[in-house]
């Protein structure tokens, strides 16, 4: 490594191959990278992890074409400009960066086959500007529609449900508060007393439905529980 640049000596230190576009596998944490170098070489990098170190730039990502895993947390990353030619990516760490917004994050929108985004990461506490926003999850969800995973939690599969329909509630409740801040002021000569009316029962309805389909989901939840636990025990018996 010269002067925090990655150099193909470093790439055959740390993978243990001597061609470096044999290198499937890279990990390159915490070694005081500022510069990506001639990492765009290693045509056929699977995974690496580049996390801990001082980048700022990803520019000379655009190369690995094969790449399906990449950890970026823990650098000054600003910009994701590089990300968008990586058509194989599934899977990128940003946790610990300087994103500031939802717009720092566009260029993913060209990875169809991204499924799994960590921006914040509670357990490291390692976190991004942008999560400053307490509806950055749903701005995520809603500019990246195929992911499955973000932050370390499922969205689509087992447990989306829940999610998609809590979302719903706090929309919801949200409304619910601006309509009740509106009926306390004072309303314009030609708003009738029940102007708000239909609207506030509109959300009423709303959350009375959320509420059912909650406890319905939470009652299957239940019986399967119930079901794989009486699998368990009879398991159990026929060992014995």
């Amino acid at each position: 490594m010269e002067d925090g640049r990655i150099t193909k000596a470093l790439l055959k230190t740390r993978s243990g191959e001597f061609d470096i576009e044999s290198i499937h596998t890279l990990n390159l944490r915490d070694c005081g990278l500022s510069d990506l170098g001639c990492v765009s070489e290693c045509t056929q990098l699977e995974r690496l992890n580049l996390s801990r170190n001082d980048l700022t730039k990803l520019n000379k990502l655009a190369g690995l074409g094969n790449l399906a895993v990449l950890n970026l947390s823990g650098n000054r990353i600003t910009n994701l400009e590089g990300l968008q030619a990586l058509e194989n990516l599934q899977s990128v760490n940003l946790a610990g960066n300087l994103i500031g917004s939802i717009n720092g994050l566009r260029c993913l929108t060209a990875l169809d086959k991204l499924e799994e985004l960590r921006i914040h990461d509670s357990v490291k506490d390692l976190s991004n500007p942008l999560c400053h926003n307490s509806m950055y999850r749903r701005d995520v969800l809603d500019m990246l529609p195929n992911l499955k995973v973000l932050d370390g939690e499922r969205i689509l599969g087992h447990g989306s449900d829940v999610f998609s329909m809590c979302r719903d509630i706090e929309e919801a409740l949200e409304r619910r508060q601006d309509v009740n801040s509106q009926q306390h002021s004072t309303p314009s000569p030609w708003v009738s007393d029940d102007y708000f009316e239909p609207t506030t029962k509109f959300e009423e309805t709303r959350l009375g439905d959320a509420k059912e389909q909650l406890q319905a989901l939470l009652s299957s939840c239940k019986i399967s529980v119930e079901k794989s636990e009486e699998v368990f025990v009879k398991l159990k018996t026929s060992i014995k």
